[in-house]
């Protein structure tokens, strides 16, 4: 559906939400999450009730800036400390008192961790769907949608709705499942007063949720490790 809308909004170059919802004959929610997604990757800007298609879309400050370009303004040990830091939920401005780097860039690091998080679970998501498509369900943090998947006892983020063929519906256990956690984030949100970047903050805490320090720190610094 992001694929249609951001042909859809190329060719027009300025619509609103009505013109895309006629066009595509699609519920409102598919639509919005859409708009969601392309405006955080840059592709068009919604002002009101104007949705702007940008022509030459520019990548966001934490997207363009490298993991291993980062790895060279901090030692090896300050970078260790700053992964158990995050692990540990310690905020840069206590952290910063114990590694050789300053608050704003732990917290550059920290937005990092967030995105490979939400990437690497995104990706692993995109996997199961693609063969056991399900129905999603929706809620909604700071008026933008968040769409979930089941697979197993497993909760699933995605920024956006992801469309299959016989998409199947939540059995009792997975309905049980995604409301413990929608419950779970809710409560965790209602203490957050940053929107920003939510969708990485959510998959942040779906990947925390019962899970030992250890096991976070092995994860994560592996993942870096792939990346760097």
């Amino acid at each position: 559906m992001k694929d249609k809308v951001l042909k859809l909004c190329r060719r027009l170059k300025k619509c609103t939400l009505d013109d895309l919802l006629s066009l595509t004959e699609e519920k409102e929610y598919i639509v919005k999450s859409a708009l969601t997604y392309l405006e955080k990757i840059g592709c068009v800007k919604v002002d009101n009730n104007l949705i702007l298609f940008i022509q030459n879309p520019q990548k966001s400050n934490i997207e363009q800036k490298r993991l291993n370009i980062m790895l060279n303004y901090a030692t090896l040990d300050d970078v260790d400390k700053i992964i158990k830091g995050f692990c540990l939920e310690i905020v840069p401005n206590k952290l910063q008192h114990f590694v050789g780097v300053k608050q704003q860039c732990i917290a550059e690091y920290y937005a990092k961790f967030r995105e490979i998080i939400y990437k690497n679970q995104h990706s692993e998501l995109k996997k199961l769907f693609d063969k056991n498509p399900q129905e999603g369900r929706y809620r909604i943090f700071y008026d933008r949608y968040a769409f979930f998947y089941v697979y197993g006892d497993k909760v699933y983020l995605s920024d956006y709705y992801l469309r299959g063929k016989l998409e199947k519906k939540f059995t009792k256990s997975q309905i049980r499942e995604f409301k413990i956690m929608y419950s779970y984030l809710s409560r965790i949100e209602s203490h957050n007063g940053n929107e920003q970047y939510m969708y990485y903050r959510l998959a942040e805490y779906i990947w925390r949720r019962e899970r030992e320090y250890k096991d976070l720190y092995i994860e994560l610094k592996q993942n870096l490790l792939n990346i760097a």
